[in-house]
């Protein structure tokens, strides 16, 4: 914190929910207080903004929801990436709640990710996400719907320019490679492949991530953030995974406290400046081709 100064804080992967939670303005104006100069949103499902799901017209309107929360947060100051996916939950509550078949879900998952795609075409949305595996215990045949869901995502990354935020376990390099192996299958680039985020990932995923020519988000909790910062190398964005619900308050980590974290480090001289710019911001300059105006 040069003369007082507040470093600049990124927030790779966050959550808003202007229905239950405080909404995106609110969570900008916080988090620029502390520093804050770029969010990346990205959508939650239809149903916890409490849209009666019909289908993808629940899906579409629920994008409408949230691009109108990447404006908020875009007028109150940040610089925002906004993202919409099929999360890999949505294949488990489909089919349990909502008693869908597996292939229709299949079906209504592409016809969503391809909807996504064509708004990042107009510019609307930035990318896609969250894609990806279910991190806990589920049937095989719903992971492998997910798996393929995940492929779908990545060609469509590939030919209409997507940011890709993937949701995924955290088994090193064999997470690594079930991803590496259908992108080189599909045929990304060197500079697409830097736009695919492993979300939420352990500090050693991150790592693993980067030697592939991946990008990554860690999370910004107090706690890991305090023992990461200043220990590996700076490969990776710090995220909150704020959820923005109050029935669970802080879920992850709000944005203003994991940048006041950082502050704090940078103010007790536990971390180097160039450290934390090339995390906050060269990276994401690298990642959404935004750029730090100070």
């Amino acid at each position: 914190m040069s003369n007082g100064k507040l470093v600049p804080i990124a927030d790779g992967h966050c959550h808003t929910n202007p229905v239950r939670g405080m909404g995106a303005e609110k969570v900008a104006e916080r988090f620029r207080a502390q520093g804050g100069w770029f969010i990346a949103l990205v959508a939650l499902s239809p149903w916890a903004y409490s849209i009666e799901f019909t289908g993808l017209d629940s899906y579409k309107e629920m994008i409408e929801i949230h691009i109108r929360e990447c404006m908020n947060a875009s007028k109150a100051g940040l610089e925002t990436a906004c993202l919409a996916g099929f999360h890999p939950a949505d294949v488990d509550k489909l089919i349990d709640k909502y008693r869908m078949k597996p292939i229709d879900v299949l079906e209504l998952g592409k016809s969503v990710l391809e909807y996504v795609a064509s708004l990042c075409d107009e510019g609307v949305l930035d990318g896609i996400g969250e894609v990806g595996r279910q991190h806990y215990k589920t049937f095989s045949y719903r992971a492998v719907i997910s798996q393929y869901l995940m492929e779908y995502a990545l060609e469509l990354a590939r030919d209409h320019g997507c940011v890709v935020h993937l949701h995924l376990e955290q088994e090193g390099e064999t997470t690594l490679r079930l991803v590496d192996m259908p992108v080189t299958k599909i045929g990304l680039s060197s500079e697409a492949k830097r736009r695919i985020v492993f979300h939420h990932s352990k500090p050693s995923l991150a790592l693993l991530a980067s030697r592939y020519g991946y990008s990554s988000t860690v999370s910004g909790t107090p706690q890991l953030t305090t023992r990461v910062l200043g220990k590996i190398e700076p490969v990776f964005v710090l995220e909150s995974d704020f959820i923005d619900d109050p029935a669970r308050p802080g879920a992850v980590v709000y944005p203003w406290i994991m940048a006041d974290t950082v502050q704090r480090l940078v103010a007790h001289r536990s971390v180097d400046e160039e450290y934390l710019y090339r995390i906050n911001v060269d990276n994401v300059e690298k990642i959404y081709g935004v750029v730090y105006r100070g």
